[in-house]
C-alpha cells in the first residue's frame, strides 16, 4: 500500500534518525574503545563484544538500530504530535523518562546478544551482568541522553524552519545567491477583520492556527514548501516542475478546501464561523539567498512574489476563490478536472504589461 506524502516525509524522519543514530553509535563505539597502556605508553583499541571490532560494532549498533526504529517512530508519529503546545521543559521531562525506559530495552538487547558472543568461560548471567552492569553502560547512557535529546531538538527547529529549509542552511546551499524557477500561492483568508471583531482576538488566533495545522497535510501531500505565514496569509512554494506535476498547485488549494469543509464541524463548535479563502498562483524566475546575522533565512525576491499579491487582490473583484496567472494557465489548461474561465488583462498595480488571469474550479 502506497502511503501518503505526509506518511511518508514522516517515514523519512524516522530513518534519517535511524541512519544518524547507527553513524553516532559506531563512532561512539570507537571513541569508547580507545585505550591506554601506561607500561607501554602505547594506544590500543579494546573491544568488549565478539572477537574483533567487526564484530563488536555489529553488534552494538542493534540498539541504534532499534532505538531508531521503535524510538524514532514513536517521536515522529506520536508523541510530538502529542506534545504541541506543551512548555520546552515540560517536553524535556516528558522526552526523558521516554527515553530511559527505550535506552534500557536497547541495552538488554545489546546485553543479552553480548553475552551470546561472549566467548569466556563464565555462565550466561555472569557475562549478562559483565555487558550491562557497568562503567561502560552509565557513560552510554549519559552520551545517548545528549543524542537523543539533540535529535529532538533538532527535529523542532526543522520544523521551525519548514520541510527541507534547516538542511539548505546547514550545507549551506544559499549562501551565494542563486536564480531558480518556482511557483508560489498566496493564501489568504476572506473577511478576517469581520471574523476577529466578531469571535474576538484570541478566538480568532486559536481558529487561525487550527486552519495553519490542516493546510499542513495538503502542502505536504502536494510537495509543496510552506514558505512563509504573514498575517493570516500562507505563501506555499514549489520548484516549478513539482508544481506543475500531476497540477500540484492547484491539486493543493482543492485539498485545503476539502479539510476545511471536513472539519467544519469543529469551526462552527469552537469559532462560529467556517474560514474561507482566496488563493493567486503565479510562476516565474526568482533570486534565492541566505539574509539574516542572528536569524537566518532563506528569502525569494523577485517581481514574481509582488505580482502574485497583486492577483490574488483580485479575487475579490472577479468574485473568485482562486485566481492563476496566464503562465500557469498555459502549463495546465489540459489538465482534467478542472475548468478555466478567462476573466480578463487588467493593468496589475505597478506592472506596465498587461496579464491574463483566470479562475479555476473543479469540476465534481
Amino acid at each position: 500500500m502506497k502511503l501518503n506524502p505526509a506518511a511518508g516525509y514522516k517515514m523519512r524522519q524516522v530513518m534519517s534518525i535511524t541512519i544518524l543514530w547507527i553513524i553516532i553509535g559506531v563512532l561512539v563505539e570507537l571513541f569508547y574503545a580507545v585505550s591506554f597502556n601506561p607500561v607501554t605508553r602505547q594506544f590500543f583499541l579494546y573491544f568488549t563484544f565478539g572477537d574483533n571490532a567487526l564484530q563488536h560494532l555489529m553488534i552494538t549498533a542493534i540498539g541504534p538500530l532499534a532505538g531508531g526504529i521503535l524510538a524514532g517512530s514513536f517521536i515522529v508519529f506520536y508523541q510530538r504530535e502529542k506534545l504541541k503546545g506543551k512548555t520546552y521543559g515540560r517536553k524535556i521531562l516528558i522526552h526523558s523518562f521516554l527515553y530511559s525506559i527505550f535506552v534500557s530495552v536497547c541495552i538488554l538487547i545489546v546485553g543479552t546478544l553480548g553475552a551470546i558472543f561472549d566467548k569466556s568461560d563464565a555462565d550466561f548471567w555472569q557475562k549478562f551482568d559483565t555487558a550491562v552492569f557497568n562503567l561502560r553502560v552509565f557513560r552510554l547512557l549519559i552520551t545517548w541522553y545528549f543524542i537523543v535529546i539533540g535529535t529532538i531538538f533538532l527535529l523542532d527547529v526543522s520544523e521551525k524552519y519548514g520541510r527541507g529549509t534547516l538542511k539548505k542552511l546547514l550545507l549551506g546551499k544559499y549562501h551565494v545567491p542563486r536564480q531558480e524557477d518556482r511557483i508560489f500561492m498566496f493564501l489568504d483568508l476572506k473577511s478576517s477583520t469581520t471574523i476577529a471583531e466578531k469571535i474576538g482576538d484570541v478566538e480568532y488566533f486559536l481558529m487561525l492556527k487550527h486552519f495553519f495545522r490542516l493546510a499542513t497535510e495538503p502542502v505536504l501531500s502536494c510537495n509543496g514548501e510552506i514558505y512563509q505565514y504573514v498575517g493570516d496569509e500562507i505563501i506555499i512554494s514549489w520548484e516549478r516542475k513539482e508544481g506543475l506535476k500531476n497540477a500540484n498547485c492547484l491539486k493543493c488549494f482543492m485539498l485545503i478546501r476539502e479539510a476545511v469543509e471536513k472539519d467544519s464541524g469543529y469551526f462552527m463548535d469552537h469559532f462560529k464561523t467556517v474560514p474561507d479563502f482566496k488563493a493567486a498562483i503565479h510562476a516565474g524566475v526568482v533570486t534565492t539567498g541566505e539574509i539574516g546575522i542572528i536569524k537566518k533565512e532563506i528569502v525569494y525576491s523577485g517581481d514574481i512574489l509582488n505580482t502574485t499579491a497583486r492577483i490574488m487582490s483580485l479575487c475579490n473583484q472577479y468574485a473568485a476563490s482562486l485566481l492563476i496567472s496566464e503562465i500557469i494557465y498555459s502549463e495546465l489548461k489540459d489538465t482534467e478536472g478542472y475548468k478555466f474561465t478567462y476573466l480578463d488583462s487588467p493593468e496589475l498595480r505597478g506592472k506596465t504589461i498587461k496579464m491574463s488571469v483566470y479562475s479555476v474550479a473543479r469540476y465534481l
